[in-house]
């Protein structure tokens, strides 16, 4: 019988779910006893900056409401996370957690202040943000691995995150849950973009050199990333985060 293979919970992660799961017991625990909801203190709004609550750029991550949220996202940062951040090292898996989550907190903020409404008062949080990204990041670099899809449709990594952006993208159009869904996308696109800027750099390119190369040549590419630090494939070369 295979066994499932279970990566050991890495240092960030575990700070991470730490945080996230000792939150939101705090926030049940108040919302059952005083009536008070940590969300709205530590969720990030334009409305709730406007008062000064500018410490929501640092907390909105790691509050979170709902139960299987808490669950579903300790999860991929246990079994997807920690497989990441074995790979990257810990500075460039957290840098890239950093902008995946609070690059969207900032775009959630401006398009708040655009619409104003009471888009401007609905607060975004949770870590979804970040499991997102890292979802993405983890189907373009094992692209060919196996996933299950709800438990019970195996499907390789890189359609099951094409899956994932279309269900977000259904949600941000059709459902009353779209804002969060719309969140989820910018981590989702932050997250691409900051792989791919790293790996340009990397090759000594910029995105401009990118997008004429792109413009003369079309072909498909092969994406791989490899760790932060030196690699026994590359021959002292810089590392090359996602080629």
């Amino acid at each position: 019988m295979q066994q499932m293979y279970t990566p050991p919970l890495t240092r960030i992660n575990k700070f991470i779910i730490i945080l996230h799961v000792g939150l939101f017991l705090l926030n049940t625990i108040l919302s059952q006893t005083a009536g008070m909801n940590l969300v709205g203190i530590l969720g990030l709004s334009l409305n709730g900056i406007k008062s000064g609550f500018v410490f929501q750029f640092l907390t909105f991550p790691f509050i979170e409401a709902g139960f299987m949220s808490v669950i579903f996202n300790s999860l991929i940062l246990w079994f997807i996370g920690s497989e990441l951040e074995q790979k990257w090292t810990e500075v460039f898996y957290l840098k890239f957690l950093l902008f995946s989550a609070y690059g969207a907190g900032l775009v959630y903020v401006a398009l708040s202040f655009l619409m104003g409404g009471s888009f401007a008062a609905i607060p975004v949080h949770g870590i979804s943000g970040m499991t997102f990204a890292l979802l993405v990041a983890y189907g373009i670099i094992y692209s060919e691995r196996q996933l299950t899809f709800m438990l019970l449709f195996p499907m390789k990594a890189k359609y099951f995150c094409m899956l994932l952006v279309g269900i977000e993208l259904y949600m941000g159009i059709f459902s009353p849950y779209g804002k969060a869904a719309w969140a989820h996308l910018f981590s989702m696109g932050i997250g691409f973009l900051y792989l791919k800027s790293k790996s340009l750099k990397a090759q000594g390119r910029g995105l401009g050199d990118m997008l004429k190369s792109r413009q003369k040549q079309k072909q498909k590419s092969k994406f791989s990333v490899l760790s932060g630090g030196k690699d026994d494939n590359n021959d002292g070369k810089p590392p090359k985060y996602w080629q």
